[in-house]
């Protein structure tokens, strides 16, 4: 297993879009960061829950959907190059090689999620100081960033293999967005325990009609009923697109 990690990360770490893409993400989590602050201190503004939102949005639900991207343009990717064949045919025992596709991009999630909530949270420091005003960021929601990253990197591993094809997997992703609000006209409030949905209770935002518990229940569910999903259908599919 050993082996096989490191040479997935090797596929992730030989590739320079893989550290365009990431840079990008975290100056752009910074960006939008600042910019949302730079309002601070005007009318339902002000805050420590509401100058939090910022933080937790940027570097929670923006970093969580373009990890999802992120993680399925890889592994999709795989089977428009035609890659796919050749790591199988290096490591057999397909359960295996999902299992380490599933690690890379996990510990990519967490170890994103981690760096952008602390560039979030130096950032709005930075921004709020002149104010004097502060954040009221614990521990658990700071969990919570962490967890959505780590759970859509998973869910975006899931899409590139069950779709096997980049523009249907970044469909599905985006496509899941506006589904989950046509679907909330016909189902209400049980919308919410969708994947999308689940982030605005999960992170604490305005508007969240759930609590956080139950949000972490259900996006842990889903995202395990994918990968176990996955698990199933890889070894008995064929490799080609």
């Amino acid at each position: 297993m050993i082996p096989l990690l490191r040479s997935d990360i090797v596929r992730l770490r030989t590739l320079r879009s893989s550290y365009a893409a990431l840079a990008a993400l975290l100056v752009l989590v910074g960006a939008v960061t600042a910019a949302s602050l730079a309002a601070a201190g005007e009318a339902g503004f002000t805050t420590p829950s509401q100058l939090r939102e910022p933080v937790t949005a940027s570097a929670g639900i923006m970093s969580a959907v373009a990890l999802a991207l992120f993680a399925a343009m890889r592994v999709a990717g795989e089977y428009r190059y035609g890659t796919i064949g050749q790591r199988l045919l290096a490591s057999p025992r397909r359960g295996r090689l999902l299992a380490v596709t599933f690690v890379t991009h996990g510990l990519l999630g967490l170890a994103v999620g981690l760096v952008g909530l602390a560039l979030g949270l130096v950032t709005a420091h930075a921004v709020l100081a002149a104010q004097d005003r502060s954040l009221d960021m614990t521990p658990q929601i700071a969990a919570a960033v962490v967890l959505a990253d780590l759970s859509f990197s998973l869910i975006g591993v899931c899409c590139g293999v069950l779709l096997r094809s980049q523009p249907a997997a970044v469909l599905v992703i985006v496509g899941t967005f506006v589904a989950e609000k046509l679907l909330g006209l016909l189902i209400g409030g049980a919308a919410a325990y969708l994947p999308y949905g689940l982030l605005t209770p999960l992170l604490q935002l305005e508007g969240a009609t759930t609590g956080s518990g139950p949000a972490v229940v259900a996006l842990v569910s889903i995202t395990v009923g994918l990968m176990v999903t996955t698990c199933l259908t890889f070894p008995r599919r064929d490799i080609t697109a």
